[in-house]
């Protein structure tokens, strides 16, 4: 377990701890909170009021007359015409911008007003004020008043000036001055001069538009006439229509090719067939294989070329020298086929581009002619709506002087003073108690003490200032059960040397002794008591009195002894003697227990004077007042075996 110095910076906070803290400084915290209260309402009573008026308004939805339509739509967005919605035509920059201030100066006067001009040329910074500046070179580089004027102008209008839009699409200009009128007044003048620079806006660009379309209907009537012209020119530098010369050009082609192909089927059978001849291979096999290899072998045409009878079923094998002709003769015609190939798909060429050619000038054209159209149409709506210019601006709500400030908030600033407060006193709280560093639970308190058994002593605070008889007396007539748990305990033990301690306690450590002591008593139990505290009283010895010792008894009730030191040493005294432990275990062989008792700072030194002693040790603490430094020193010299706490 941790002491409550510690728990608070633990990564675990107990919050029973926390709050117990917190509770034990309540005063401390109200009064915080109070102060806070008070600080905050004296801020609110004496702070410079500000009032707010607003104006509602909503701008033409079509900033710029009727939009273009179809294929002009196109070209205006790009020339930078066309509507838009109330919002999107409100030229934000433009109203919080300085040209626009400055011309609200001419009816607002915001220079004469103190409010947005705050520049004093007679104002004279303290001294200590330069002398930071100056250490951290903070020195204003702008010397022209009027600029510094304008500057204060800026910056407050900026803050006092708010444009926002509402969901319908409506404006709201909401305006804070130190004067009510004066917050209408500056709010209406906004209004008025955003609807006043919009109507000039859209009145200008109807005009453009106008104008724009004009000039686009100029251009589109000379291009109109050019591709025309063009078109024609190239109809009649083509004495045929493209279409039909490319059409002649790819058939005549087609037909070559078909030729070329023909004349080449034939050319390899001849030669095959001339090869068989020098080879002097004309059997009926041969013949056959030729057939199966070209099939224009069977066909009339190959017939009709060697001069043999057209009949298919009749095949005769011709002379070589025929042959060799006919194939001079097929290479001729396939070099003169691929001649007028190459010419022929040069004239195509040739006439596929003048057909690209009248396309595109067609193309041109119709595209030119179908602008034109739309270009008069759109020329004529425009000319009729620049003639007629509704204003649908809508004011819906002037600027009216406010009945009351809206700022300072008083009911908000005495909520932040208290929360202020409540802050501050519960941290300062929290501060103190690290410093105090004493327990404000008892779990706290008995974590902090590691002891074996722990009970509570508040019915033992009635025994206090008792006599030993009194005590047995009392005792007697209403048993306390945390005695008997402690009695258990220490019988237990086995110890015969009882060390009782108390650590800023309502109870002593001799006061409840003398309980325990009395509750324990009995004909075979022998019991002294000991205080060793400062400020024990010092009697003088009476030789009467019986001896036991260095001590001489003080008092006695039943089995029950309260011993003191002989001499003029004070019991405390006792504890730097040399024979301190001797003189204590010469106790227990006269007493079968014997309680030593000290309190406080007194505790420490007897505790460090019986270390070594074979003890039980028994201290008495208090939420609050108990330190954990001396509850931790006291275990330190001997363990805490028993925890009373009040």
């Amino acid at each position: 377990m941790q002491d409550p110095q510690n728990s608070i910076t633990d990564d675990e906070i107990d919050l029973r701890e926390l709050f117990l803290t917190l509770w034990a400084h309540k005063l401390f915290i109200v009064c915080a909170c109070a102060a806070g209260i008070i600080l905050g309402g004296y801020y609110a009573l004496n702070a410079d009021k500000e009032f707010t008026s607003s104006a509602i308004f909503k701008l033409d939805d079509q900033s710029g007359g009727s939009p273009l339509g179809g294929e002009l739509g196109a070209l205006a967005a790009i020339a930078g015409f066309g509507g838009g919605s109330s919002a999107a035509a409100l030229p934000t920059d433009q109203v919080m911008g300085r040209i626009f201030i400055q011309e609200l100066d001419g009816k607002l006067n915001f220079q004469e007003d103190p409010y947005f001009n705050t520049y004093n040329p007679l104002s004279v910074d303290p001294i200590w004020k330069s002398l930071i500046k100056r250490a951290i070179g903070w020195q204003k580089s702008i010397s022209d008043p009027q600029e510094i004027i304008w500057q204060s102008i800026i910056e407050q209008y900026s803050q006092s000036v708010v444009i926002d839009t509402t969901p319908d699409g409506s404006l709201k200009i909401v305006v804070t001055h130190e004067k009510p009128q004066r917050a209408a007044e500056i709010a209406n003048a906004v209004m008025e001069e955003i609807i006043s620079i919009t109507k000039i806006k859209k009145n200008t660009v109807q005009d453009e538009q106008l104008s724009y379309l004009s000039s686009t209907l100029a251009k589109a009537l000379s291009d109109l006439e050019a591709s025309q012209s063009n078109l024609k020119e190239f109809a009649l530098d083509n004495s045929a229509l493209p279409l039909e010369s490319f059409a002649a050009s790819s058939l005549q082609l087609d037909a070559l090719r078909e030729q070329l192909s023909r004349t080449s089927e034939l050319h390899e059978a001849v030669s095959a067939l001339a090869v068989m001849l020098k080879n002097q291979t004309t059997d009926e096999d041969n013949y056959q294989t030729l057939r199966q290899e070209f099939p224009i072998v069977d066909q009339v045409e190959f017939r009709r070329v060697l001069g043999q009878n057209e009949i298919i079923s009749s095949w005769s094998w011709p002379e070589a020298g025929s042959v060799d002709a006919v194939t001079e003769t097929l290479l001729e015609r396939k070099s003169r086929l691929q001649s007028q190939i190459l010419a022929a798909q040069i004239d195509a060429e040739r006439s596929g581009l003048a057909l690209e050619t009248y396309a595109k000038l067609e193309r041109e054209a119709k595209i030119a002619e179908a602008t034109y159209t739309v270009l008069i149409e759109q020329v004529k709506a425009q000319s009729m709506s620049a003639g007629y210019r509704p204003d649908r601006t809508e004011i819906f709500e002037y600027a009216s002087v406010p009945i009351g400030p809206s700022a300072p908030k008083r009911s908000l600033i005495l909520a932040l003073g208290a929360v202020l407060g409540l802050f501050i006193g519960a941290s300062l709280s929290l501060l103190l108690a690290v410093r105090r560093g004493v327990y404000y639970s008892k779990n706290a308190l008995k974590a902090g003490a590691q002891a074996q058994f722990t009970a509570s002593a508040k019915t033992l605070l009635s025994l206090r200032n008792k006599s030993l008889s009194d005590v047995s007396s009392l005792l007697k007539r209403k048993p306390r059960a945390v005695l008997r748990d402690l009695a258990v305990e220490i019988h237990k033990s086995g110890s015969n040397i009882v060390i009782m301690t108390s650590s800023r306690s309502k109870l002593s450590g001799i006061a409840t002794a003398r309980s325990l002591a009395s509750y324990m008593q009995s004909k075979s139990l022998k019991i002294a008591l000991i205080d060793f505290s400062s400020n024990a009283k010092k009697q003088n010895i009476d030789d009467e009195r019986l001896s036991v010792g260095s001590f001489f008894v003080d008092e006695h009730s039943d089995h029950v002894s309260v011993l003191k030191p002989h001499g003029e040493l004070e019991a405390m005294e006792l504890l730097s003697q040399k024979g301190f432990g001797e003189n204590i275990q010469s106790l227990t062989a006269k007493f079968d227990l014997v309680f030593l008792c000290a309190d406080n700072g007194d505790a420490i030194s007897l505790l460090r004077a019986a270390e070594e002693q074979n003890s039980f040790h028994i201290t008495i603490a208090r939420t609050k007042n108990t330190k954990s430094a001396t509850l931790a020193e006291m275990r330190l010299r001997l363990p805490i075996q028993g925890l009373l706490h009040d």
